[in-house]
């Protein structure tokens, strides 16, 4: 039982390191869940349930979020990264959202022409570009602004939340 036990001095590169192994694996089960979901979404008529996979894509994107913004380290990473970068975080949300309205567009319309197509590739196109052109007209408006409201709203909250923080500090010492 270690309980009560001081924790030890530990090597600070060796913490870093560990939060890079953690992070590398963050990503890499976000990626399996993604092919899975495409390759279940393509490849199985009867359609398997993608539940599992959306549920941890959707959780850990919601956790992060939160957690980011609670701890004021949202606001600091934007103002990094608009020191840093050419573009401002804004329009690379903006860029995010618009690619991946994009993304679910050709998504759709290539199932769809897949699913539902005779073989003879007329319908095939034809399917395409309808269900294809439909999921611009929705995807990309929903998630340009779903992507750019959630950031400002993120942002206004981490920096306040930062101040508030910085504010207590300054009444500490």
């Amino acid at each position: 039982m270690k309980w009560f036990k001081r924790k030890a001095v530990q090597d600070e590169r060796i913490v870093n390191l560990k939060n890079q192994i953690a992070k590398e694996a963050w990503v890499l089960v976000m990626i399996i869940c993604s092919i899975s979901v495409i390759v279940k979404s393509f490849f199985f008529a009867e359609g398997q349930p993608v539940y599992t996979e959306l549920i941890i894509l959707i959780v850990n994107g919601i956790y992060y979020s939160i957690r980011s913004v609670r701890t004021g380290v949202y606001a600091d990473e934007v103002e990094v990264h608009d020191q840093t970068h050419r573009f401002s975080m804004t329009k690379k949300q903006m860029m995010i959202g618009l690619a991946s309205g994009l993304f679910l567009a050709f998504f759709f319309g290539f199932r769809s022409a897949y699913h539902f197509g005779d073989g003879s590739g007329t319908l095939e196109v034809e399917y395409f570009f309808v269900v294809f052109l439909a999921s611009l007209m929705m995807y990309i408006p929903f998630f340009v602004i779903v992507t750019a409201v959630s950031h400002l709203a993120m942002n206004n909250l981490s920096k306040r939340r930062s101040n508030s923080d910085l504010e207590d500090s300054d009444l500490i010492e």
